[in-house]
């Protein structure tokens, strides 16, 4: 009986310390210090792109602020590419119209209590470099952004850099040397405000390793930052920019049912990937980096943020990407880390298309419920009235496009280095679309959103004008309207153009103003260009002025000068 008695013994004993390990094994770290917000977005498509001057300047308005705030928002990422829209070398004085953007946003953030980063974003596509004279450029800078908002209230937050990545081919020695110019800039920033949160971050893009080997930089109101796009074969599938434009249909988690073939000629470390794909798919993988920073924080005693995570949507089966999401949500809030999802619109926003456009993409109608969902977002949301521009104009006989500014329904595209939406005329402060330089073919455009019917417009004589003011001898501008290409459709559907020609006979090289009018009859008909299938096609006679979807200058022959256009309307 006795030896009974004892492996009863035994055997509870095991068992116990068996469970006792089991949940030992469970056991999760937190974060110990917490911040009043713990989930958030970024707008990622609105101030942050150097190749598209400021055209999505024009983006975002106080409606949509509230919009995020009614989703649950608590905070709000907005990277902003401060040295592309400064006065550059020496001095890199940030120009006026930022400063009315930033404005806006801290003082929209602040009265719906939902706080905002200031992030000093850059160019982080995987064939990018930081430059190396970097630290000079945030000396000139970050003092005009501390000086501006330092009296501002609790809400605002300062994100000193994103995603270094010095690329010198020596990682210790960029890591050494972005951790002494980022405590550079912090005591910086210090010197003029002590009262704001600073964000930092690590070398080779905001690593989650690298992290672990920033210094103490003796400061108790900082936020530790990393991003997370891991597994980078699943989350960023598809894209040119990332090196996987041809690697698609990536599951998640992996599945050797599911797994694609590998594209052929593939670079080694793509190969690495795909052969790596099932380890690094795995929870195991996934949050031990996760672990290590949370340990990491709490050494420090500061916060930890995760200000960047994200998958495409073009090509992540749609269940596979809500689960994704599901998950990173799930294990950041576990350990109590800040998590910004990027983005709010575009490839990895939270809409049901990858539009960067409102017309395209519709709050709350065209909303990814299942991705709200999966990161604890509110779905019960009220259906909103849009506002249209060519409806407003039929019912006010107003067909202005832009005077001193777009009109509301109408929003900026193109794709000049150069431009600049709203620029105060320096004769009498009106705004204006600039473009200093344009490379050929370069654009800037007026766009509608969707499909508009402009067939009553033709046939009752209304013409386009506008104004245009020119320095370019051999002055050259294809003016065009386009119409919505709906990819996969047949060529009826194809982005045609109807389109008329302006040169410098029309518009003499003398810097002075001169008025334009093109009875729309008079746009002939053009081709064709797919950006979906990469292809241009000749004109066949299949433009629609019923489908019209924007109006574009395209400067055919490049600008050696400037040219400035404005009081653009239908009349």
């Amino acid at each position: 009986m006795k030896k009974l008695y004892s492996l009863i013994f035994i055997v509870l004993f095991l068992f116990s310390a068996a469970f006792v390990f089991a949940a030992k094994e469970k056991e999760v770290p937190k974060v110990e210090k917490t911040m009043p917000f713990s989930k958030g977005l970024s707008f990622g498509d609105w101030l942050e792109e150097k190749g598209h001057g400021d055209a999505n300047t024009t983006l975002y308005t106080r409606q949509d602020f509230d919009d995020i705030k009614s989703l649950g928002v608590e905070i709000l990422r907005i990277p902003i590419w401060f040295e592309e829209f400064s006065s550059g070398e020496p001095d890199y004085i940030v120009e006026d119209w930022l400063w009315e953007k930033i404005d806006n946003a801290v003082e929209w953030c602040t009265e719906l209590e939902m706080y905002v980063i200031i992030d000093f974003h850059n160019d982080c596509g995987s064939n990018s470099k930081t430059r190396p004279d970097i630290e000079n450029v945030l000396l000139k800078i970050w003092p005009q952004i501390a000086e501006r908002y330092k009296d501002s209230g609790e809400y605002v937050l300062y994100e000193i850099y994103n995603e270094p990545h010095m690329k010198s081919g020596n990682i210790a020695a960029d890591v050494a040397k972005w951790n002494k110019i980022q405590g550079r800039i912090l005591k910086l920033i210090r010197t003029i405000d002590q009262k704001h949160t600073v964000i930092v971050g690590a070398e080779n893009w905001n690593s989650y390793t690298e992290i672990l080997k920033l210094p103490d930089y003796k400061d108790n109101n900082i936020i530790l930052n990393f991003h997370d796009y891991s597994p980078f074969l699943f989350t960023t599938q598809g894209a040119d920019y990332s090196g996987l434009g041809e690697v698609k249909h990536i599951p998640f988690p992996y599945s050797k049912e599911k797994m694609p073939e590998k594209p052929k000629n593939q670079q080694d470390w793509i190969n690495e990937m795909f052969a790596n794909y099932k380890r690094d798919s795995s929870e195991a993988t996934l949050v031990k980096p996760l672990d290590e920073a949370v340990k990491f924080a709490n050494k420090r005693g500061i916060a930890l943020m995760c200000n960047e995570y994200g998958t495409r949507m073009e090509y992540a089966e749609p269940d596979e990407r809500t689960n994704w999401y599901r998950l990173k949500a799930k294990w950041m809030d576990e350990r109590n880390i800040i998590r910004l999802s990027h983005s709010y619109r575009e490839s990895f926003g939270i809409f049901n298309n990858p539009s960067h456009l409102p017309p395209e993409a519709r709050f709350p109608e065209d909303l990814n419920n299942d991705i709200l969902n999966a990161m604890g977002y509110n779905t019960s949301l009220e259906p909103q009235t849009h506002f249209i521009w060519l409806e407003n104009a039929k019912k006010t006989g107003d067909y202005t496009i832009y005077k001193n500014g777009f009109a509301k329904g109408v929003y900026a595209g193109g794709g000049c280095s150069a431009l600049r939406i709203n620029r105060k005329d320096s004769a009498n402060e009106e705004k204006i679309i600039y473009v200093e330089k344009a490379e050929a073919y370069q654009n800037v455009s007026c766009i509608f959103g969707g499909t508009n019917d402009f067939s009553d417009l033709v046939s009752s004589g209304k013409s386009l004008e506008f104004e245009i003011r020119s320095n370019q001898k051999n002055l050259g501008i294809n003016v065009y309207f386009m119409d919505k290409e709906i990819p996969g459709t047949g060529k009826a559907n194809l982005p045609w153009r109807c389109q008329t020609t302006i040169n410098d006979r029309l518009v003499p090289a003398d810097g002075k103003w001169h008025k334009v009018s093109i009875p729309l009859k008079d746009f002939m008909q053009d081709g064709a260009y797919s950006d979906s299938e990469q292809k241009w096609y000749n004109a066949e006679g299949l433009f629609s002025w019923s489908k019209v979807n924007r109006l574009t200058f395209d400067f055919v022959k490049g600008l050696q000068n400037d040219v400035s256009i404005r009081n653009i309307a239908i009349r």
